[in-house]
């Protein structure tokens, strides 16, 4: 029996496509991978006028104060430099250039003794990077414009709905008195009073207003005088007011008092609160010339206002 011939070299079918698979990737693994695209860098950001605000919050006419101008950038690349203008009404408060600014920058100035008029304050903010401009888009809120107002001192609540109100007599019998109290030095021009006449008054009949000092926590000696003609008055309440001129106090606690000479006249009342809204617990008096000639303290408020 002849034995069978043996082949010289047999390879197996998986080794083959294991072979076949390499030589196929082969070309590629060769290849230097392409370079994956840098995104260009986001330079865009929003300049904001954020707020315009006084300090203190409330201002008062008379007083002291000071207004800022609040400017802040969002974006993770902000500009080199912006420019900032700040103006009051038609004056110029700043107009300069802020180089490397942080992300959050103001200015601010102290202003002296507010007066009735309202402040018309703008703000604005803008870009000038060249490389780097603001989208057109989001420029809307790089202006801001602001009025702040100012208060007059004095208790004025006088919306019936909020609280109710109640009347005191002022006649040549009964005088009655406010005070008030001033931590800066204050010019006074006039003083209401929120009042109505049941009856009507004569014109040649005047209601005399009284700013005094305060001498043991009562009215003291006499600072000013002003008269309000009684016969305006009418039987609706509303604002009546006493004018001064060249009247100056310094910081303190003062009286106004309210009171009428006419024995013929039928007077007034003067509108005031139940409670204390305003100021200190005794800080409002009376004086009954038919009963007890001597100031004596109420437990309320009287509705006035001082500019």
């Amino acid at each position: 029996m002849r034995p069978k011939p043996v082949s010289s070299f047999q390879f197996p079918v998986s080794s083959l496509a294991l072979l076949f698979l390499i030589l196929l990737l082969l070309p590629g693994c060769m290849q230097q991978a392409a370079p994956v695209p840098q995104q260009p860098t986001d330079y865009s950001y929003d300049l904001v006028v954020k707020d315009i605000t006084t300090w203190p919050r409330t201002v008062y006419v008379g007083q002291n104060y000071s207004v800022r101008a609040t400017f802040q950038i969002y974006g993770r690349h902000p500009p080199l430099a912006y420019h900032v203008n700040f103006l009051d009404g038609n004056q110029t408060l700043y107009d300069g250039n802020v180089y490397n600014p942080e992300l959050i920058h103001w200015v601010e100035f102290n202003m002296t003794k507010a007066g009735e008029e309202p402040k018309n304050l703008r703000a604005e903010i803008t870009n000038i990077d060249p490389l780097h401009p603001e989208p057109e888009s989001i420029r809307s809120n790089n202006i801001m414009r602001k009025t702040i107002f100012f208060q007059p001192i004095g208790y004025y609540g006088t919306c019936d709905a909020c609280m109710h109100l109640y009347y005191d007599a002022v006649n040549f019998v009964m005088r009655q008195a406010q005070s008030f109290t001033v931590d800066y030095e204050l010019d006074v021009h006039r003083i209401g009073f929120y009042l109505r006449a049941p009856f009507p008054n004569r014109n040649d009949s005047a209601i005399l207003v009284e700013l005094r000092n305060d001498t043991g926590g009562k009215p003291g000696s006499l600072i000013a005088t002003s008269t309000i003609n009684a016969g305006e008055v009418g039987p609706e309440l509303g604002w009546h007011y006493a004018h001064f001129q060249n009247v100056t106090v310094p910081p303190g606690k003062y009286w106004i008092t309210l009171m009428i000479n006419d024995t013929k006249s039928y007077g007034v009342q003067w509108a005031r609160s139940e409670g204390n809204p305003y100021g200190e617990v005794l800080d409002t008096m009376v004086l009954d010339l038919m009963d007890w000639p001597e100031w004596d303290y109420k437990l309320f408020d009287f509705v006035f206002q001082i500019y």
